[in-house]
């Protein structure tokens, strides 16, 4: 009989905070204790103590993840074409699709559904820097002329307001009829104030 190859720490990390970041959105603070989250995926607590010291370390694995992950894609989607609106569009379908993802960590990278919780400030360098690219693909498109009217931070504060607002509406479920078009609506809106039209063939 083969033997099952055990996770690795980081594995069994990630599976940590995601059921934990069910057992917060479901339950709320109060719900979340490391015996719980032993309990809810079956093992001891000692591995949970091990990866995260005690809640506020696990809180913090949480939040730091969140953005990871939503850094990582929007990376990824900044990187995937040579057209800067392009990928700016993408961007913006992107942080939809990750959100959606990770309902179970969102809430907690921008809510205080913890009230005790307090990024430090290498967590809070973690947040910022899944911010960037946005600001850089705004910039490119300031760059290339497609985009005009003043600085890359905020233009790009202004699109990411109206994308978060209409995710997290989404996520509330007061979003009724075709969320996807919606969302993809309120981008073109939001984007117009800045667009740079082409001039018209004769």
């Amino acid at each position: 009989m083969r033997a099952v190859k055990a996770p690795s720490s980081d594995q069994l990390a990630m599976r940590l905070v995601d059921e934990a970041g069910r057992i917060l959105s479901a339950e709320g603070a109060g719900a979340l204790t490391l015996r719980r989250l032993a309990q809810s995926v079956g093992i001891s607590t000692m591995p949970v103590y091990t990866l995260f010291g005690d809640k506020q370390g696990l809180i913090a694995a949480m939040y730091r993840e969140g953005y990871r992950r939503l850094g990582a894609a929007l990376r990824a989607a900044a990187e995937g074409t040579d057209d800067p609106l392009e990928a700016l569009v993408d961007l913006g379908h992107t942080y939809r699709a990750t959100a959606l993802a990770n309902p179970h960590l969102y809430d907690l990278m921008f809510g205080r559904p913890v009230a005790s919780f307090q990024p430090d400030s290498d967590t809070i360098e973690i947040a910022d820097s899944a911010y960037r690219p946005l600001v850089e693909a705004t910039q490119r498109c300031l760059d290339a002329g497609q985009l005009s009217g003043g600085d890359a931070e905020r233009i790009a504060f202004h699109l990411w307001s109206v994308s978060h607002g209409m995710v997290s509406l989404e996520l509330a479920g007061h979003v009724h009829g075709d969320a996807a078009h919606a969302y993809e609506e309120a981008l073109v809106l939001s984007a117009a104030p800045f667009l740079v039209l082409a001039p018209a063939r004769t």
